[in-house]
């Protein structure tokens, strides 16, 4: 199990990782506002590294190292919740990644993937974790 200084440090760079992951989600909200195919295709394609495999580590630090670090802290059912975003946000990222493999800017998917994600990050951003930077510093 983390120490709790390395759960704040991993908090930290959850929060770059979010001004990173926000930065994509601008570019392919720009495109399905437009209702523009290549700027969806060209956001998910240079934002890749981002939501993919970047997305795929962030979601899995959370769920396997802090999550579980502050849950008797913060209540069970709080982190649930973002436990289970985490595999909604995954389901849909991969649902518009397989549509971006056979030349499809998936809109739709785009904007929901965008939304939810957008959520879940404000959340953590603004309650989530300054209330576990709280509970650990103590």
């Amino acid at each position: 199990m983390a120490t709790n200084s390395e759960l704040i440090a991993l908090i930290g760079q959850f929060g770059t990782e979010h001004i990173e992951v926000r930065e994509v989600l601008e570019k392919i909200d720009a495109g399905v506002d437009a209702r523009d195919s290549d700027v969806v295709q060209s956001a998910l394609a240079s934002g890749s590294g981002v939501l993919v495999a970047g997305l795929d580590e962030h979601s899995s630090a959370e769920d396997i190292v802090l999550f579980p670090g502050i849950a008797s802290m913060l209540g069970e059912a709080m982190i649930e919740v973002f436990v289970e975003e985490h595999v909604r946000i995954l389901a849909l990222r991969n649902q518009i990644y397989a549509n971006l493999e056979k030349g499809i800017a998936d809109f739709d998917g785009c904007a929901d993937f965008s939304e939810l994600l957008t959520s879940h990050i404000d959340r953590e951003d603004s309650m989530l974790f300054p209330a576990a930077i709280g509970v650990l510093a103590d």
